[in-house]
């Protein structure tokens, strides 16, 4: 799906050298309600979210989408910032053990419009394929670290600090390395919104992996903003510096993370003064050390995951009942509309 003018797409979460990460439990708690997407893959959510994220748009509200990290041409969810209510595929996302306080939740199940009895009848093979989909991911993540994690430890000897030798957004977190839990705030996000008193901080990742190479949705997400883009070994430190600096400002303020590094900051967005300023130009991936080819291992672990989700998928459209599903979309969208007009 491509951008519509005016529209954001990024990734919530980021499959990194130091596992599955989330930055969901950040943006929560400015949430008043939110619509949770139940059902299998193939079950029609990231069509609905698409679908209903669009006509939401043409009535006039801000819209942010966010792909699926495990599969970045699909959506995960979208965000209404303004509006605070926001749309997830529970699938598609890792923390949905979260509560977060005050938060309004409307569950919806799009099993429910599937053929229980052709279901039963693959169920086995259904456990089978998850299982599979389960080990794929724990192995695609040790393939990254094993196969990436070098090149970010040598971008990290260029990035010397005075009196650190790690990002102060992390502090001592960066030197825990152990896979992040899904639930609970990210020890990034709390610890930089403890530093940024007067501003607002939401961190978010811009790239996604995919079998050809990465997605680089940075192009398009600073479509709208002015760009200052920072050359040379000293990027990191300015970088660092002005997040420092932007704590005085007193608004809000988006950081860009590397993806597979999260220590990492390459971007730093300032919505209200449309001015981003970046690790030098973001549509070459080389400039943020993303212009390493992939390992034949790894995209045939890629590979792997794609067919057995492929597989997965089918069986479930095989199932369900699409024209009953599309009539539903206008049900859901209603309600959102009078959720809106509340």
């Amino acid at each position: 799906m491509r951008n519509k003018t005016g529209v954001r797409h990024y990734f919530a979460e980021g499959m990194t050298t130091r596992g599955y990460i989330s930055l969901l439990p950040n943006m929560m708690p400015s949430w008043q309600r939110v619509y949770v997407l139940l059902g299998g893959p193939g079950t029609g959510k990231s069509t609905l979210i698409k679908v209903i994220g669009l006509e939401l748009l043409d009535r006039g509200y801000d819209v942010d989408f966010f792909r699926s990290v495990r599969d970045p041409d699909s959506m995960a969810g979208f965000i209404m910032p303004k509006m605070k209510l926001a749309m997830l595929d529970a699938m598609e996302v890792s923390p949905l053990r979260w509560r977060a306080p005050g938060v309004v939740e409307k569950f919806i199940d799009l099993s429910i419009f599937c053929d229980e009895i052709k279901l039963d009848k693959q169920r086995s093979q259904i456990y089978k394929i998850e299982n599979r989909l389960q080990e794929l991911q724990t192995t695609l993540e040790e393939e990254l670290a094993a196969e990436l994690g070098s090149l970010i430890e040598n971008r990290a000897l260029k990035h010397k600090m005075e009196k650190e030798d790690i990002s102060w957004i992390l502090g001592n977190s960066a030197r825990v390395k152990v896979k992040k839990e899904h639930s609970g705030p990210w020890p990034l996000a709390e610890n930089a919104l403890k530093l940024l008193q007067k501003s607002v901080i939401i961190p978010y990742f811009l790239h996604g992996l995919t079998v050809d190479g990465w997605l680089n949705l940075a192009p398009h997400f600073l479509t709208d903003f002015d760009q200052i883009r920072l050359e040379g070994d000293e990027t990191l430190d300015a970088l660092d510096w002005v997040l420092r600096e932007a704590q005085q400002l007193g608004q809000m303020i988006e950081i860009i993370l590397h993806p597979l590094n999260p220590d990492e900051v390459i971007g730093i967005v300032f919505p209200e003064r449309h001015l981003a300023i970046w690790q030098g130009n973001p549509e070459n991936l080389g400039d943020q050390g993303l212009d390493r080819p992939f390992s034949e291992t790894l995209k045939e672990t890629l590979i792997a995951w794609q067919k057995n989700r492929s597989q997965l998928k089918g069986i479930y459209m095989d199932a369900i009942n699409f024209d009953q599903l599309d009539a539903y979309r206008e049900t859901v969208l209603n309600n959102i509309l009078c959720d809106l007009t509340k």
